[in-house]
């Protein structure tokens, strides 16, 4: 089944290609309209009008609120355009468009998105008043923050569904029971556990604490074995917070229990824009080389298939198929046991292509798939997911983004055999520093650590 998440990152998706799209079809449009008629001066014009757009959506993004700040934004996003536009025209040695035209285009490009974009918000409303594009949702508290909350999951634009709320056990709460009678009311803080057992929850607002510690951190255990977002309404003064984020939510703020900028659509399309880039470009270069050479060899050392196929753990906890290039004799052993130092399994040429990383070169075939990234949390065997996810309890955390062929644990002293649940818990918590300070650079980083380390060796990769 699609997660909330992904169906409302497919919209994002979706939103981001359409404005592109208006865009370029109202500049092109005008561009013809005024006369553009040699192909390189079109070509350039095209160029430079989409870098200062892409530019401007980056200094004010165009989100999909209320039609007065859709307005306001565009209204923003335009005039940033025109003015980079000019700058950038300039600096390449071409005429700067004059005042007429600088007014005429910008007021072109804000009434073409605003009339798109108030369009679109129309389709989606409609989309959302029929139980589409929705994330489910429930509330542990009835105070007045978290009536603001409901309020905001009440309204159909937003993309919630509320399924409900629950109270603390104690006379003031059952006072306010009915504080909403549009929400309907799901029990006490001892509830939640069943009723996130049998129903598909999305996300978690915390707005009062459970009385027992116990109670809590079982509930947060649930919740991550889960893929359950936790959010907490900022008016309880205790929790077990990391990297926490503040969210705007309405008209106030929530905190997330982690950060996670890969929540953020734009840099998920960095990310995987960049993945699909350099994937294409490895395996349409060099991979069909290293293939030949590979396959030669490990027909010649070692019978049995090229590829080493395997069900492993990736986003969001689903399942997938990980390839790499077959390193060991075939054994039945391989879905269960990790490799160990003198492996007995490890052929030489397997151990040579081990201390190289060329055996998880086939990897690029799962980043193009989409099922994995270039950097993230190596991807696990089914039954060491299985194992771990009940002795370390913020295991699953690490699913919260597409696993990778090469990582910040594995460059950080972390790759090779977990001997004990303590290596592993340390494996996990950079995963999760991963996860909560990921951005573009530190990916560029990860990378050119993992070559270097291919290129000199790495005593942990055996």
């Amino acid at each position: 089944m699609v997660s909330a998440f992904d169906k409302t990152f497919k919209l994002g998706v979706l939103l981001s290609f359409i404005d592109w799209f208006t865009f370029n079809v109202v500049f092109l449009l005008y561009s013809l309209y005024i006369g553009l008629n040699t192909s390189n001066e079109f070509f350039v014009d095209i160029l430079i009008s989409n870098i200062a757009y892409f530019i401007a959506l980056q200094i004010v993004t165009i989100r999909q609120a209320q039609p007065a700040k859709v307005l306001s934004n565009t209204s923003r996003t335009s005039a940033i355009f025109i003015v980079l536009y000019a700058a950038i025209l300039g600096m390449a040695g071409y005429s700067v468009p004059g005042f007429y035209y600088s007014v005429v285009i910008t007021l072109i490009v804000f009434l073409a998105t605003s009339i798109e974009r108030l369009l679109l918000r129309t389709y989606i409303k409609h989309k959302r008043s029929v139980g589409r594009n929705r994330v489910n949702t429930i509330i542990l508290g009835t105070g007045q923050m978290e009536q603001k909350i409901a309020d905001v999951m009440t309204n159909v634009w937003n993309g919630y569904n509320l399924l409900g709320y629950f109270i603390k056990t104690d006379a003031d709460s059952m006072d306010n029971k009915a504080t909403d009678e549009k929400v309907p009311y799901l029990g006490e803080e001892y509830d939640i556990i069943p009723f996130v057992e049998k129903n598909h929850v999305d996300e978690l607002y915390i707005g009062v604490m459970p009385d027992k510690l116990k109670e809590y951190k079982a509930l947060m255990r649930l919740c991550e074995n889960n893929m359950i977002r936790t959010y907490y309404v900022p008016t309880i003064s205790y929790g077990e917070f990391r990297n926490a984020k503040v969210k705007e939510f309405g008209d106030i703020y929530v905190m997330s229990q982690y950060s996670e900028p890969l929540k953020e659509l734009r840099n998920r399309i960095k990310k995987r824009v960049f993945d699909v880039i350099v994937s294409l470009l490895f395996i349409c270069t060099l991979f069909p080389i290293i293939f030949i050479i590979v396959a030669i060899i490990s027909k010649i050392t070692m019978p049995g298939p090229l590829f080493f196929k395997q069900k492993r753990t990736g986003y969001d906890g689903k399942d997938f198929v990980f390839y790499k290039f077959r390193s060991m004799k075939v054994n039945k052993d391989s879905d269960k046991v990790q490799a160990v130092k003198d492996d007995p399994r490890v052929t030489k040429w397997g151990l040579f292509m081990r201390h190289t990383n060329i055996d998880e070169l086939p990897q690029f075939i799962n980043v193009l798939k989409g099922n994995m990234s270039i950097v993230g949390p190596r991807p696990h065997m089914l039954a060491h997911t299985d194992y771990y996810s009940q002795l370390i309890s913020d295991y699953m955390i690490r699913h919260y983004v597409k696993p990778g062929i090469t990582g910040w644990a594995q460059t950080h002293g972390e790759r090779g055999e977990t001997k004990t649940v303590y290596d592993m818990k340390r494996r996990v918590e950079k995963d999760i520093w991963y996860i909560e300070h990921w951005s573009f650079w530190l990916d560029i980083q990860i990378i050119l650590k993992t070559v270097s380390d291919a290129i000199h060796g790495d005593d942990k990769a055996y």
